[in-house]
């Protein structure tokens, strides 16, 4: 009989990640990129990002306005053979440029300049530094306000908010592998597991689901696990004798290979 071992720890960096009620914990960043992977390819998180194509930044600032961020980042003007290339590819080949243009088309989302400085309580200056690069950076307040809107907006256009505003609840199945850590004990190893939260007798709550996909609008990824593992300790009844979820404690995701999410 084949002997089935578990599969080798993820060397991956651990990544700092906030939690539920500011809890700060560290999570493998294997599982942060099983998270990001999943937002591409799984239906339930299908525009659940902060980051859109190229070809529906092009359709948000057109040529121009692509043109603009290459010149902010200090590029060559690009001629509209290559803007199309960069569409079609579907990659805009220097960072800096891709992030400007990602920054101009989220600014255009929000109804232009003049609605993001009204929303963030900012003059229309400042949003302009902001959006050309000249400060990459707003400042605690405007930044947070900032982010909550872009968020807001995301997941409304993901269709996981309600008429109302309020979010729809999140019914989520999670597969990875997964380590129990128990303090100084030794804890039971990684093997792949699903964890059917949608079958559970304490699905994710409200306040839960609104924080998932805040997190995953926002991609803050290692948030996301964070939320995931915290549930996976304390709530889901398969995994009795933890009452606590901390870097020493609890269910901890060495990889995450799929999540499927519906949004009821």
């Amino acid at each position: 009989m084949a002997l089935h071992l578990p599969k080798k720890r993820s060397k991956s960096v651990p990544q700092k990640a906030v939690g539920l009620d500011g809890m700060k914990v560290k999570v493998a960043g294997a599982a942060v990129a099983g998270v990001a992977k999943s937002q591409q390819t799984s239906s339930g998180l299908a525009g659940l990002t902060a980051k859109v194509s190229v070809k529906q930044v092009r359709s948000e600032i057109g040529n121009e306005g692509l043109r603009q961020a290459a010149i902010d980042a200090g590029r060559t003007p690009p001629s509209d053979r290559t803007l199309r290339r960069w569409a079609q590819q579907g990659r805009i080949p220097n960072a800096e440029t891709a992030e400007l243009a990602q920054r101009r088309a989220a600014i255009e989302r929000l109804g232009g300049v003049k609605a993001v400085a009204k929303k963030i309580g900012r003059d229309p200056s400042s949003v302009r530094k902001y959006q050309s690069g000249q400060t990459n950076e707003l400042r605690n307040d405007a930044k947070s306000k900032l982010k909550a809107a872009k968020a807001k907006d995301t997941m409304q256009k993901a269709g996981v908010l309600k008429p109302d505003g309020t979010p729809k609840r999140a019914v989520i199945k999670v597969t990875g592998r997964v380590h129990v850590r128990s303090g100084d004990e030794a804890g039971y190893d990684f093997r792949t597991r699903t964890l059917d939260f949608a079958n559970s007798d304490t699905p994710f709550s409200p306040e839960e689901s609104q924080e998932l996909a805040a997190a995953l609008a926002n991609d803050d990824q290692a948030r996301v696990v964070a939320i995931l593992e915290r549930h996976a300790t304390i709530d889901y009844p398969e995994n009795k004798g933890f009452d606590r979820y901390n870097d020493q404690f609890g269910f901890h995701f060495d990889a995450i290979d799929n999540i499927q999410i519906d949004w009821n």
